[in-house]
């Protein structure tokens, strides 16, 4: 039985990795057309979802997308390219859910875009719970690499289920088959997880190579 304790905070920060292919000729095209599919809007809807499944309810949300605007964005990445992304928050009764989106143009023949969802709760609701809801969005599922980084204070709500980690080890075990799985960072209040796909499965080595060495 879990103690009448209300001190406890949980977070979980998911960071997946979307490789694309295209020509330096059609990389503005081709950053419109993964910006279509990964809007603020379609980001928003992911939040609603998670925050249902976490048992929290969403009291105020904003969000901006950038359009490229060259120059005088240069000073939000400090870089003189155009800007794409997007970046939401939503406040909810407990804590509050957020999100941003990172292009990587400066590769030649690929874009990688690098989304961060970062969830933050009070609730009783173990935060892994947020693991289901982005398998079943098929989109999002299709990334290329993610990193999965936990940690709590307070209240240990992992130690009072049932089957411990058994959430975070069922997800684990449905990726086995197709990425390498870093993990080898877990203590009692902090997780880190690392997948990457088989580099047969990548496609090219200039994305394999960024991906295993440079950006997880």
């Amino acid at each position: 039985m879990v103690p009448d304790i209300s001190n406890t905070s949980q977070s979980l920060v998911i960071n997946t990795y979307y490789g694309y292919t295209c020509s330096d000729k059609d990389k503005m095209l081709t950053n419109k057309k993964i910006e279509n599919n990964f809007s603020a809007s379609f980001m928003m809807d992911m939040m609603q979802d998670i925050s249902k499944t976490l048992e929290t309810k969403i009291i105020h949300t904003s969000s901006h997308s950038f359009e490229p605007s060259g120059v005088s964005l240069a000073s939000v990445i400090e870089s003189n390219q155009p800007i794409f992304g997007s970046s939401g928050v939503a406040h909810l009764s407990e804590s509050h859910i957020s999100f941003h989106s990172y292009f990587e143009n400066s590769l030649n023949g690929i874009i990688i875009l690098r989304l961060e969802l970062h969830i933050s709760s009070c609730s009783r609701k173990s935060v892994y719970f947020a693991l289901g809801d982005i398998s079943k969005n098929d989109q999002f599922d299709k990334f290329d690499a993610i990193t999965l980084d936990f940690f709590h204070r307070g209240l240990d709500l992992e130690s009072h289920e049932e089957d411990g980690n058994s959430i975070l080890d069922a997800y684990l075990k449905e990726k086995v088959h197709t990425y390498d799985i870093i993990d080898d960072k877990r203590t009692n209040t902090f997780m880190n997880i690392k997948l990457i796909k088989h580099k047969n499965k990548l496609q090219s080595e200039l994305m394999s190579d960024s991906l295993h060495n440079h950006l997880i």
